[in-house]
Order: structure tokens, then sequence, then C-alpha cells
């Protein structure tokens, strides 16, 4: 099959969309299928002058490449986003117009590709609405990769800068109407856009269920849902042990720890919620338990952390992100790897994809999460988990793990779960849509 996927992300970048469909990819074209792809240029810096901006658009966007996985690659526009959630909407916006303008200046070698099916992935969320149209001009069937929440998720807008502590002019603005008027009219498009798709792609197996259950109120029950969880293969040779080899455990039941050590690896913006593990170190400490936190990464809301944290007689550090081959060091120093969201409603179809990673490592997590991430954690014996938004409970689960660092023991059943699902289920299902088409 000949599959065209839009993104307004892709490798050479290293986030969790580029890392998820190169992945994705790799399996395709190890069947035979052949991939092309619409997708803008790497931006990886948020910022850069307009000269940079104007040079790199001249020399990148347009061009076709060769990636990772042997796919072909339309570079479209883009515009630099920013950390604002203005600024990155307008990003998203110019991107789309660009890729949706790529079927029709490309339209001779997207018909000479022979193409068969368009799907796009959303993050952003503009995405399914140029696949839908795109593929509507080819004629071809459509599918949309839902990697989070995202329609859900709309409907927190007004808590999206909860954890930035502060509002912009900008923001003050535009949530006394134009915000709300945008993300209704957006919701609605993006609702057409999956009540119309061949077929869904979603992450969880709790937002698979909602998901039938809307299809099914909108009477078009028929379109398939599949599940493709984000249990791409970890980049880095990882050595970390395992909860019976720490330290501070005395194999004769004896000692405890001086300091439990909790590690977050990962994106520091407005969905995680950090600054309620930031107030779990200040409670523990309370409560008699030395906590060594360290927040490893960048993302929207690191500023207010870094100074929450200056602020905050815990131990709590926060550190530029690693390479993946320092990650290992790492996540060996860490007792617990710490796996935390917002307390948002639409948040409870998400998991993280740290929390696959994590369970490959083999070691502990501390899950501050709800649905399908709580469910996982627990039910494959891989830590322990607590209510989001409540840096009381966390506090206590980490004065737990102190008393009884048994607890950081952790059994196999994840890593055997996970490998299932990677080498075996993934392919089998994304294989299974295809042929369904």
């Amino acid at each position: 099959m000949r599959i065209v996927v839009v993104s307004q992300y892709w490798a050479p970048e290293n986030g969790v969309p580029q890392r998820r469909w190169t992945w994705l990819t790799e399996q395709l074209k190890r069947e035979g299928h052949q991939v092309l792809v619409i997708a803008p240029p790497p931006h990886y810096a948020r910022k850069m002058s307009l000269t940079s901006w104007a040079r790199k658009v001249l020399t990148d966007s347009h061009n076709v490449e060769t990636g990772p996985s042997g796919e072909r690659i339309l570079r479209c526009f883009y515009l630099p986003a920013g950390h604002s959630l203005t600024m990155r909407a307008m990003s998203q916006a110019v991107a789309a117009t660009s890729s949706l303008l790529a079927f029709l200046t490309k339209r001779g070698e997207l018909k000479s590709f022979g193409a068969d099916v368009v799907i796009g992935t959303v993050p952003a969320l503009p995405t399914a609405v140029v696949a839908m149209l795109g593929a509507k001009s080819l004629k071809l069937p459509y599918v949309i990769d839902l990697r989070d929440a995202w329609p859900d998720l709309l409907s927190e807008v007004d808590k999206w800068n909860k954890g930035l502590g502060r509002k912009s002019l900008r923001e003050r603005v535009l949530r006394k109407g134009p915000l709300q008027l945008i993300s209704f009219v957006t919701s609605k498009v993006i609702d057409y856009s999956l009540n119309h798709a061949a077929a869904l792609i979603v992450t969880s197996g709790l937002y698979a269920l909602e998901m039938r259950r809307r299809l099914e109120a909108n009477g078009v029950a028929t379109i398939p849902v599949t599940v493709i969880r984000n249990v791409f293969p970890v980049k880095s040779e990882i050595a970390a042990r395992s909860g019976r080899e720490l330290d501070f455990v005395n194999p004769e039941g004896g000692a405890k720890p001086k300091t439990l050590k909790v590690l977050y690896a990962g994106t520091l913006g407005r969905a995680q919620g950090l600054e309620n593990a930031i107030l779990a170190a200040e409670k523990a400490a309370m409560l008699g338990v030395e906590v060594d936190l360290r927040l490893i990464g960048a993302g929207a809301a690191r500023a207010e952390l870094e100074e929450l944290a200056r602020r905050s007689h815990a131990n709590v550090s926060i550190l530029d992100r690693k390479p993946a081959d320092e990650l290992g060091a790492l996540y060996n120093w860490a007792d617990t790897l710490l796996v935390h969201l917002s307390d948002w409603k639409g948040l409870e179809y998400a998991v993280p994809s740290k929390t696959f990673e994590f369970f490959e490592i083999g070691k502990h997590i501390t899950g501050a999460v709800r649905g399908e991430a709580a469910y996982l954690i627990e039910h494959l014996e891989a830590g322990d988990v607590v209510e989001p938004g409540n840096p009381e409970d966390l506090a206590s689960l980490w004065r737990e793990l102190v008393d009884n660092p048994s607890k950081l023991q952790i059994s196999n059943k994840a890593q055997s779960w996970l490998k299932n699902e990677r080498e075996i289920n993934t392919c089998n299902k994304l294989f299974a849509l295809l042929e369904s088409l």
C-alpha cells in the first residue's frame, strides 16, 4: 500500500510524535508499504531572528528528502512558534495551510506516487483538517491518528496556563470571548473530520472506548478505532537496575534510605503540572522524609518551575534536557521514576510515553496520574499511583517508600507486556487496519 502521512513533526526532530512515526514507518516499510510524508522542516529553535528564519525557509521549504526509514519527505513552509499559546496556534495554522497547498502544488508528485490512503497525525490539531481536505482532493480515504485526547483537551483551555503562574495581556484579552469561540469552532471542525474518517487511531484503550461511544452517538459506529500505543523502542541503551539492586536496600531488611531520589525526565509543560511534585517534596520534608527531586527537560512551564524550586525549601533541581546516551546514568541514580500529569479530565485518556520507557527500564514508577496510565502501572505491578494535583498524597507515598523500601522492588510483568505490545500486537493491529481500508 502507498501511504501519504501528513504531520507537523518529523525526523530528524526527536520528540514523541517523531519517534512514534519513525518507528511505525519502519514497520510499514519492512512489510513492503511505501510512505510519503508532508511535513515542515525541522524547527527546534523556538526563537530565531527574522533573517535566520527566512534563510531556513528559503533553503529547507519545498525540498524533497529521504527520511531515516526510507520514506520520501515533501517539506513545506512553517513559522517559528515560541512558547505562547497564541504563537503556537499561528505557527500550526501556517504549517497546516502550507501542507494543504502541497496537495495542490505537488499534485504531480502525489499522483505519480499513486497513494492509496492519507494519514494525518495529531497533534497539531489542524492536521486532521488538512488530511481530510487533502484526501478529498485526491479522492482517497483518510485516517486520523490521535496521539492524545486533543478534542477533549480543548475543553480544558482555561486551565492550560494554570502552571505558568500568570496570564499574558494577550491571554486576558482573548479569553473574554475570542478564545472560547476559536475553541468551539475548532472542536466542531475536528469532530467533523473524525466523523468522516475511514478509521481512527488512538493511543489508549480507554480513549478507544470513548471514541467508539461518540461515533455511535453520531451515527457512524462503523468507523473502526484502533489502539496503537507509544511503545516505540528507546534509542539509548539503558543499563538500569531493578529495585532489588538499589544501593540503600539492605538485603537483611534493616536499612532505610537517607534520601529518596526521584527523577522526572520529559516535557516541563502545561499538561504535566509538575508544580505539584515540588509542593509534594516540601510536604515530604515536613513528614521527615528527604526527597531529592530532579526535573529534566524543557517546556512552557520551565521558567515558573525554576522560580518555584528556587523559593522551595525542598531539594529540587531543574536540569537541561539530556541526550539519550546520558539518561542511563540518571535513571540508575534514581530510586523511583516519576510519571506526572495535571488533574485535567481529558488527561485521563492519556498515557505519557515515558510510562512505556520506564516499563522497559524495569525500575519503580511513581505515578501521579489517572485513567489508563494509572491502570497500567498498577495492573502490571510497575509501581505506585496517587491522584494528580494532590501533593499530600504524593508526599505520603514517598514517605511510604522510605519506610518500606521493599515496595521499590517490582515484577517483570511490565517488561514482558511491553515486549509483546511492541513486537506483536502493534504490528498486527496496524497491518489489519490498513488491510481493512
